[in-house]
């Protein structure tokens, strides 16, 4: 009797434990969309009170940005001008780059080649932003002042707009590569046996295929353009200037939310509603692109796996070969069938046209500069560097508090301060990014919510980091003050967490979903639980992934300008905040911001500084990226021994 009843509270025991992990992570899944739900009443309200106090009309019609005057005007158009002139210019950058690079991957690049530019291109949507920013700033407005355009303004939407479409770059070959790499080789060896050059079976037939993903990657890579904060704040010159011409200085949304989030905002004050107005409009058009983006990534893969399968089942049936060898059928017309298929007239022994194949070899090499784009960007730019800041590192410079004097100034405060936000977005982030993810692959049951939940992570992924700031400000700065503080590391650590979340949340999630179809059934088979199974096969086997996604949330985090900003971090402090609570109630500044105040100034040497700080902030994240890299190598040949 006594072993029944032990036997069946062990079973109640065990069944309640499985149960509350089962809550406890179900709960975890659906912070994405409290995350979203957050963002979404925070931004409506304070919209709303903006409204009440300035007419709607006018805010639409007005031709005129001056909120902080006396009598101020709202014209938003001003902003939005800006905004779109900046994402214009990115487009037209990034579209022919990225396409090229893309094919390139795709087609014609050999493996070695293929991995070498794929590394080179990629890190450029690595690049910090305030990066960007001191290269269109120091280096590429003299460049094009000098020798293109000599009325060209120090400050001017030109050169930030370039640099905004070597950002997105990745985006566009990135997701146009992978769609380009899911067709079938049975269309491509089709459109050769009809005699197509490789660049007429590229436009005529995998273009065409793929047209959905890469209007997906166009979507996308639109968001991402209208929602860039730190290259235009630091290049633009953050002037409202209702202007389309691109050498002159503008102003757009986000670079006006920075430039309030730098001096000290009233909650509930005008200006505040102001730059939440604007984070909703903003979140608005981010959300329906990305929105747009995802729903046309499902359509590009559903309708490649249908036609892949429907000419799998002809290939089956009948191959081209066995179709021109057959002794029943002609390449030549007879009379009768003078209305068939130009197939039938093909001439196979005829040579390709000379300018054909001219045309294939140009676009060949066009293919190859825009695949070789970025190492040619990153040689470009750690020339500069070293050349503008190299000398200034030293171990006082690593060692110093920042300065009024130049010579003097250093990074340390930063440094540390980076390193504190780094440690703490890292305990804080790994159990929800991870947790969020075991339920999205092992626990989710109902397919409407779930849609819900991978389209709220989409959106969270790809909206602009300053949203995440205002959210901050809001909940974490002025609801959460006696917590967190206000304006302290605690509350930078935790926006940072929030807008690291979903990256992890991805790269999770495709590490276990592949982990888990491998093992999932295996230990079903040998009579494990669910919990089990995923305690000791599945999260084992996904490690690798886990840790890569750790480690790349970590460096977008580390890399972060612009949501610090809007939840109120110090252009610099001259002290190390102590290893306690009282530390983590402390002011504190990073590495990124301290780059971007250094910019700010004119003086030669000041900004000599900031190249200096910039070098130390790439080695960083390239340490970072290393890392992760080896990391996954490692447990990759350790699984395969």
């Amino acid at each position: 009797m006594i072993k029944k009843i032990s036997y069946f509270s062990g079973f109640i025991g065990a069944n309640f434990g499985s149960l509350l992990l089962e809550f406890l992570i179900t709960i975890l899944g659906f912070v994405p969309i409290f995350i979203t739900l957050g963002i979404s009443l925070i931004f409506v309200n304070q919209t709303w009170q903006f409204f009440g106090e300035v007419s709607v009309v006018d805010f639409l019609t007005s031709t005129e940005w001056t909120p902080n005057f006396t009598n101020p005007q709202f014209g938003i158009i001003v902003l939005l001008s800006g905004t779109f002139l900046i994402t214009l210019i990115a487009l037209l950058v990034a579209i022919p780059l990225g396409l090229l690079a893309a094919i390139y991957l795709s087609e014609y690049a050999p493996k070695n080649v293929k991995r070498f530019f794929k590394i080179a291109l990629e890190s450029l949507g690595g690049i910090p932003g305030v990066v960007y920013g001191y290269f269109a700033l120091l280096f590429l407005t003299p460049l094009l002042r000098s020798s293109i355009f000599p009325s060209m303004g120090g400050f001017n939407a030109l050169s930030a707009g370039i640099c905004v479409g070597i950002l997105i770059i990745p985006i566009i070959s990135s997701l146009t590569e992978d769609a380009l790499t899911a067709i079938s080789d049975d269309l491509r060896n089709s459109a050769y046996a009809l005699g197509m050059t490789k660049l007429e079976m590229i436009y005529k037939v995998l273009l065409p295929l793929a047209y959905p993903a890469i209007l997906s990657s166009f979507t996308l890579a639109t968001s991402v353009a209208l929602g860039e904060t730190m290259i235009v704040a630091i290049a633009s010159g953050q002037r409202p200037n209702l202007t389309l011409n691109p050498l002159e200085p503008i102003e757009t949304i986000t670079s006006f939310i920075i430039k309030i989030s730098l001096g000290s905002v009233q909650f509930d004050s005008l200006l505040f509603k102001t730059i939440f107005t604007l984070g909703f409009i903003l979140f608005v058009v981010t959300f329906t692109l990305n929105s747009i983006s995802y729903w046309l990534q499902n359509k590009a893969e559903k309708q490649l796996f249908s036609f892949t399968k429907s000419v799998s089942k002809i290939a089956q049936k009948e191959s081209i070969q066995s179709f021109l060898t057959s002794e029943n059928t002609t390449l030549t017309y007879s009379s009768k069938n003078e209305t068939k298929s130009p197939l039938f007239n093909l001439d196979l022994k005829k040579p390709i046209a000379k300018n054909r194949l001219w045309c294939d070899r140009t676009f060949t090499i066009l293919a190859f500069l825009g695949a070789s784009f970025g190492v040619i960007f990153i040689t470009i730019l750690l020339w500069n560097l070293s050349q503008t800041g190299l000398e200034k590192i030293n171990w006082s410079f690593l060692t110093s508090f920042a300065s009024r004097r130049a010579q003097d100034s250093g990074i340390l405060s930063a440094l540390v301060g980076s390193l504190w936000l780094f440690v703490l977005t890292l305990i804080m982030v790994i159990p929800l990014g991870v947790g969020s993810a075991i339920y999205l692959e092992e626990y989710r049951k109902n397919k409407r919510i779930d849609s819900i939940l991978e389209i709220s992570i989409a959106n969270l992924a790809a909206i602009p980091s300053i949203l995440y700031g205002l959210l901050g400000l809001e909940i974490f700065v002025r609801w959460m003050s006696p917590i967190t503080g206000g304006t302290t590391i605690l509350s930078g650590a935790m926006v940072l967490t929030v807008m690291s979340l979903p990256t992890l949340i991805i790269a999770s999630r495709s590490a276990i979903k592949t982990s888990s179809k491998r093992l999932r059934h295996g230990g079903y088979a040998l009579g494990m639980t669910k919990q089990e199974v995923l305690q000791k096969l599945i999260l084992p086997s996904a490690l690798p992934g886990i840790l890569t996604g750790v480690l790349l949330s970590q460096a977008r985090a580390l890399a972060e300008t612009a949501a610090l900003i809007g939840v109120g971090v110090a252009a610099s402090v001259r002290f190390l905040p102590p290893l306690s609570w009282e530390g983590l109630q402390s002011r504190y500044t990073t590495l990124p911001v301290q780059i971007f105040n250094w910019l700010q100034n004119p003086n030669q040497e000041v900004q000599q500084l900031a190249a200096a700080a910039t070098i130390v902030l790439v080695v960083i994240l390239i340490i970072l990226n290393l890392f992760s890299v080896l990391i996954r190598e490692y447990f990759s040949n350790l699984q395969r021994n």
